[in-house]
């Protein structure tokens, strides 16, 4: 098998899998789907993967030059850390009562954009860019991953594969009965 191909089996298998725990994407993916369309939480979906494919170019291509202690990161986190918890409220609450889950269109009510929800929660994610440069580093030091013609964009295909595949397991769970 070529390289080309196992890198691209590598991100596949690491971006499936690190999806599939339950976080705010694919629950949010899931709650699209339940309350609204498989349409509009497959738009979710791919807003979702658009930003994650965007941070794994960033992190593979300039992972030395990024700064955690950068301003920029000190007020994302906190607007990251109040968003998430405001979600995980809002999910529990609403797995109380079956009804208002079934009427609850919107997660957020003033963001009525699929696409623009998703670009939102998965940019003020905060877990994309450690998870990738752990997994970037591994995969450069044992020589799996280089910056050889076609072996970043294999390994990006992989990861979109992946997250893509991941998120719609969540996508048509929603509309399971």
């Amino acid at each position: 098998m070529g390289k080309h191909i196992k890198i691209l089996i590598s991100g596949l298998l690491i971006s499936f899998l690190g999806s599939l725990p339950l976080g705010t994407l694919n629950t949010t993916a899931f709650q699209i789907s339940a309350s609204q369309s498989i349409s509009q939480a497959i738009v979710f979906a791919f807003a979702v993967v658009l930003v994650e494919l965007i941070v794994v170019y960033i992190t593979l291509n300039y992972a030395s030059k990024i700064n955690f202690k950068s301003k920029l990161f000190s007020y994302i986190l906190p607007v990251s850390i109040v968003l998430l918890v405001y979600l995980s409220i809002s999910n529990f609450m609403s797995f109380d009562d079956a009804q208002h889950a079934s009427k609850s269109s919107y997660v957020f009510p003033l963001i009525k954009s699929s696409f623009l929800l998703g670009l939102l929660l998965s940019i003020l994610n905060p877990m994309h860019v450690p998870f990738w440069m752990g997994w970037n580093s591994i995969l450069i030091e044992k020589r799996k991953l280089n910056d050889k013609p076609g072996m970043y964009p294999s390994y990006i295909s992989g990861i979109g594969l992946g997250t893509l595949g991941s998120l719609m397991i969540f996508v048509f769970a929603g509309k399971l009965p």
